[in-house]
């Protein structure tokens, strides 16, 4: 097998390649959830203070 050495040089490429791309695809989803939730807990605090308000109207 004369194109062991090279075979074995692409397979190793091909392996690196696949860990990178499923890396760029983790990251993008812990980022697009990390803002999600970001933006839920900004909401939660805007309620809170809202309810606050309103409770401190009242009395």
């Amino acid at each position: 097998m004369p194109n062991a050495g090279l075979a074995e040089i692409y397979f190793i490429a091909g392996m690196m390649i696949l860990i990178i791309i499923v890396s760029i695809v983790a990251v993008y989803f812990f980022f697009k959830t990390y803002k999600k939730e970001m933006r839920e807990k900004e909401l939660r605090k805007k309620q809170k203070e809202a309810e606050k308000q309103k409770s401190e109207i009242k009395n």
